[in-house]
């Protein structure tokens, strides 16, 4: 399913206009019309019911007013609230004041602050209020009158129901551009924004429900619109296809470059993540000294000792064995457990430039790395890292709050700047490629917040790419089946007490139902309770709008 940010809205209104025919009117009318409809089948019968609807000035208060008419129909008490006068709407919201007026909807205009304390008094007593404020084109924090009316309605803790988003949210990054208003519910139009699959974005939304306002089809497919979220379907499409006649060869091959006195257990993890998502061979090239301690933790896959230096870490005298053993792989994983060790950074340099294989770098490696991002340019293969926002603001030189204010935005800019596929881990993880293409992943609970997941991660992206996806498609679908891992490991062990270990043996069973079905049976559960409406972009025939703001 597609995700539009702000700017991919305003192209998609546009063209909706002066390419398609359609008119602002017909489009706010059914956006209205849609609000009023989410509101009768979250509240039920609305006779007794008072509501309060917010209106700003720009499109979006005009989808506010006409859900003013729609509900007073449906036999609420309602009253619209304005702000500014009617001769500073913007045009189709002026002919929207009108004809709410003339149907007898009771407007209050707030003018100024002295219009606040009525305001505060129709607030009170209402059982609903309804956020039409502020649109998707909001890039600065609300201020004045809005400001204020935000605030008065968060303080009267009532239930919200937003139109489109939540006002004072950023569309793009779900972030408050300052003073925001929470939702319960939002209805939005068309196709849902790339904010609200943010940590943050998620939590003042509420449940999403996507109503179709007629948009054509094409718009909502459109190839400027480069965010998705990933699904099912998706993942099917991408993963491999074997007969009876597949061998370990062809299954692919794995190379793990890990392991340091004391992180063997990361190399563990790792290589059986790999192996249960289907490589056919796994090897590790492990410091010398922990070779016999990595035999006897791994049956199945094969280890490699190599040179290493004293305290047991790799040792830039290792760089020629390792290339030696990676002439007959597929792929290569480098970083679980291999430490900080300085002469581990420079083996790592060196492998980054002179491997043939596509590369997933990860953990310890991507510390080892110290913000020297250049060396991705000199990568002779794609490669994939797998920062957690702790990894990403060393990488950048910045804080966690700053990665995970802007999430996308950091992950685009590492993509786009070093030529790398980025997964920034976390809920919602975004993943990223140099293209400028997007996708978060809508699987994973708290389970996976323990040690060693992230190896088991980098191991199921490694193997996929072993198996002949590439480094977008193997990052995608290795993040969501990971996450899948996450929820079913957390039904059976208790959200609180999985152990990254516990996702190994579900994997092999997810490929099963996913190689079985036809249609969506891995769809997540936390995504069914976030959104209503349109799933498949492929499928959808609803319509968007951007509301345009003060």
């Amino acid at each position: 399913m597609k995700l539009v940010m702000s700017q991919d809205m305003k192209k998609i209104d546009e063209m909706a206009v002066n390419a398609h025919g359609l008119s602002l009117e017909k489009l706010m009318e059914a956006a209205g019309e849609a609000v009023a409809q989410a509101v009768e089948e979250r509240d039920g019968n609305l006779s007794k019911k008072t509501i309060a609807v917010l209106c700003g000035k720009g499109h979006n208060g005009g989808d506010g007013l006409v859900a003013a008419r729609f509900l007073k129909d449906k036999k609420a008490s309602v009253v619209a609230v304005a702000v500014g006068e009617p001769e500073n709407l913007a045009e189709e919201t002026l002919k929207q004041f009108l004809k709410t007026k003339a149907a007898k909807v009771p407007i209050l205009v707030l003018a100024n602050s002295d219009g606040l304390k009525s305001i505060q008094v129709a607030l009170d007593e209402c059982d609903l209020i309804v956020d039409a404020l502020l649109g998707t084109g909001l890039s600065r924090p609300p201020d004045g009158l809005y400001r204020e009316l935000i605030r008065m309605a968060k303080n009267l803790g009532k239930p919200v129901v937003a139109v489109d988003i939540p006002s004072g949210m950023s569309a793009d990054s779900g972030s408050p551009l300052g003073e925001v208003l929470p939702a319960q519910m939002t209805v939005t139009f068309g196709l849902p924004k790339l904010g609200f699959y943010s940590p943050v974005g998620s939590s003042l939304t509420g449940t999403v429900k996507i109503a179709p306002i007629g948009f054509p089809e094409e718009l909502l497919n459109a190839s400027f619109i480069k965010q998705e979220i990933s699904d099912a379907a998706m993942v099917q499409k991408f993963m491999p296809k074997y007969d009876e006649n597949t061998h370990k060869g062809t299954r692919g091959r794995v190379l793990i470059v890990a392991g340091a006195t004391g992180l063997t257990g990361a190399a563990t993890l790792c290589a059986y993540g790999a192996q249960r998502i289907g490589a056919g061979l796994v090897t590790v090239a492990c410091p010398e000294s922990l070779n016999s301690i990595l035999e006897v933790k791994l049956t199945e896959p094969m280890t490699a000792p190599v040179p290493e230096v004293e305290g047991g870490f790799l040792s830039l005298r290792a760089t020629g064995r390792i290339l030696n053993l990676a002439t007959n792989v597929n792929a290569a994983i480098i970083g679980p457990g291999i430490g900080r060790h300085r002469e581990t950074g420079q083996l790592l340099r060196d492998l980054l430039t002179k491997l043939t294989v596509p590369m997933v770098v990860d953990a310890d490696a991507l510390n080892l790395l110290g913000g020297q991002l250049d060396i991705f340019r000199a990568a002779k293969a794609p490669v994939v890292i797998t920062p957690h926002p702790g990894e990403a603001a060393w990488l950048l030189k910045t804080t966690i709050n700053e990665v995970e204010q802007n999430r996308v935005k950091v992950a685009q800019q590492i993509a786009e700047g070093y030529n790398v596929t980025v997964v920034l881990k976390g809920r919602f993880t975004v993943i990223a490629n140099p293209q400028g293409e997007i996708r978060i992943n809508p699987t994973g609970n708290r389970a996976l917040a323990t040690a060693g997941t992230g190896d088991v991660l980098s191991g199921i992206i490694g193997g996929l790419i072993a198996q002949r996806l590439s480094t977008f498609e193997a990052a995608t679908a290795g993040c969501y089946l990971h996450g899948l891992a996450g929820e079913r490991a957390g039904r059976r062990f208790g959200l609180d007490g999985v152990m990254a270990g516990d996702l190994l043996p579900i994997l092999p069973r997810l490929l099963r139902r996913l190689k079985e079905s036809q249609r969506e049976p891995l769809w997540p559960s936390q995504l069914n309770s976030k959104t209503n409406g349109t799933r498949s972009s492929s499928s959808s025939k609803s319509g968007s709008r951007a509301s345009s703001t003060t």
